[in-house]
């Protein structure tokens, strides 16, 4: 849908759609602050490591959430970042990441290599398994309002058969 058009939709239906967001995405910060003690920067410089460093080919390797989930899995390729470009990406400042990359760290969660490159672990999907699926709920529970508005449908996602 052109972005025009994805607008005036939006316009058309926001009495239906906004209640949906602003709910269910107050709803999952406050269940994924849970998830990353009550820090949401934590949160954040997590998502920007799984994000920045996700390479194209990933999103094949996942069919479905227990490949993401599974600490049995071996580590998912992935392209490392470092402190820096998180720092950037993210705009908290750069001591602040590394103060909370150690906890990270410590957690588990996050892998430095011995060039200071950063990635996710597989622990990490293992222990935010239940935040994983608050996410899915709440984009869920988003997209069925989308639909209900009109029938609109994202381009790429099938209608189920």
């Amino acid at each position: 849908m052109p972005k025009r058009a994805h607008n005036q939709f939006i316009e058309r239906n926001f009495s239906s759609i906004w209640p949906v967001h602003l709910s269910g995405f107050t709803r999952l910060l406050t269940q994924l602050r849970l998830h990353f003690d009550n820090d949401l920067d934590l949160l954040l410089i997590m998502a920007a490591i799984g994000e920045r460093t996700r390479p194209e080919s990933w999103k094949d390797e996942l069919q479905s959430l227990s490949v993401l989930t599974d600490p049995s899995e071996s580590e998912h390729l992935q392209d490392p970042i470092n402190t820096q470009s998180v720092s950037e990406f993210t705009g908290i400042p750069r001591e602040t990441v590394r103060r909370k990359l150690m906890i990270l760290q410590e957690k588990g969660w996050v892998l430095r290599d011995s060039d200071g490159r950063l990635s996710v672990s597989s622990v990490a999907g293992a222990k935010l398994k239940d935040a994983t699926g608050e996410t899915m709920s709440y984009l869920s529970a988003l997209l069925t309002a989308f639909a209900d508005a009109g029938g609109w449908k994202a381009p790429g996602i099938r209608s189920p058969e």
